[in-house]
C-alpha cells in the first residue's frame, strides 16, 4: 500500500493506494487545497465529488500518537451509498481513465457522478458485444447514459421489464472499461467488445481518438517503472543524508 500525504493549512493529509497513481493523486491533493481556502474541511462532516466519485475526510490518530486526517471514498465492493474504504485505489483508477478518455478524444467533459442514474437493458450485461449513448438528461441524477446490445433488433419494441435503472457506479460490476466513457459529452457513442473500445463516435457521428487497452497496459508499466525509479531514488538520498549526518557528528 502506497501512501500520499499533504500539508493542507497546517494540518496533515493522508491517502492510501495500491498503485502509484501520482497524477490522480496529486490533482485530488491540489483540490482539496483549493477547498480548504473556501471552507473548513477539517470537521469530520465534509464531502467532496471529485470527478465521477465522492471523498470524505476522518481524523485518525497512527500509532506514534500523531493526529492526521485521512482520505476515504465509496467503497465500491460493498454498499457505495453508506461504506466507505481508506483505499482510493479504484477511485483513483476510474478518475484516470476518465481523464484519459476525454483528453485523447479532444472532448469537453460534462460531469457524472457515481450516483447518478442510467439506463440498463438487462440482456446486455453479460454480453460481450455492447454500447453506450449519452443522450440529454430527463431530470436531476439523471446521468443520460444507455447501456445496450450492440445490434439490438428488439430494441425499440422491447417492454419496460427488459431495462432497470441502476447507479454508474453498478457498471463497475457490469464492465470495468465503461467507466472510460462516463464524462464523454450528450451526444458520444461508446462501442465495447468486452472491456475494450473498438469504436468512439461523438454527436456528428464522426470518430473520436481513444486509447487501446494495449497503449493503456504500456502506459500503466511505463508509469509504475517511474515512480519506482523516484522512490529508490529518494531512499538513495535519505541513506546519504543519514550517513553524512552521522559522520558530522562523529567528527565533533
Amino acid at each position: 500500500m502506497i501512501t500520499f500525504e499533504a500539508k493542507i493549512r497546517e494540518q496533515t493529509v493522508r491517502f492510501y493506494s495500491d498503485l502509484p497513481l501520482k497524477n490522480a493523486a496529486g490533482a485530488l491533493m491540489n483540490v482539496l487545497t483549493q477547498v480548504s481556502h473556501k471552507t473548513n474541511i477539517f470537521n469530520n462532516k465534509f464531502v467532496l465529488c471529485f470527478g465521477w466519485s465522492f471523498f470524505f475526510l476522518t481524523e485518525e490518530t497512527d500509532e506514534k500518537g500523531e493526529k492526521f486526517w485521512l482520505v476515504k471514498t465509496m467503497d465500491f465492493n460493498k454498499n457505495p451509498d453508506t461504506d466507505r474504504t481508506d483505499n482510493l485505489t479504484l477511485a483513483l483508477i476510474v478518475q484516470n481513465m476518465q481523464h484519459e478518455c476525454v483528453q485523447v478524444s479532444k472532448s469537453k467533459p460534462e460531469a457524472c457522478n457515481a450516483r447518478d442514474t442510467v439506463m440498463v437493458l438487462k440482456d446486455a450485461i453479460n454480453a460481450e458485444d455492447v454500447y453506450m449513448h449519452r443522450k440529454e438528461a430527463t431530470k436531476d441524477g439523471d446521468s443520460g447514459w444507455y447501456f445496450g446490445l450492440l445490434d439490438d433488433p428488439d430494441e425499440e419494441n422491447r417492454p419496460l421489464t427488459d431495462f432497470e435503472i441502476v447507479p454508474t457506479s453498478r457498471l463497475l460490476q457490469y464492465r470495468m472499461g465503461a467507466m472510460r466513457v462516463l464524462e464523454m459529452p450528450v451526444g458520444t457513442v461508446a462501442v465495447f467488445h468486452g472491456n475494450e473500445i473498438t469504436a468512439l463516435v461523438d454527436a456528428d457521428d464522426k470518430p473520436l481518438k481513444f486509447t487501446t487497452e494495449e497503449e493503456r497496459k504500456r502506459l500503466g508499466e511505463k508509469q509504475r517503472a517511474e515512480f519506482e525509479a523516484e522512490v529508490a531514488k529518494a531512499k538513495e538520498e535519505a541513506m546519504a543524508q543519514a550517513a553524512a549526518e552521522k559522520e558530522a557528528e562523529e567528527k565533533k
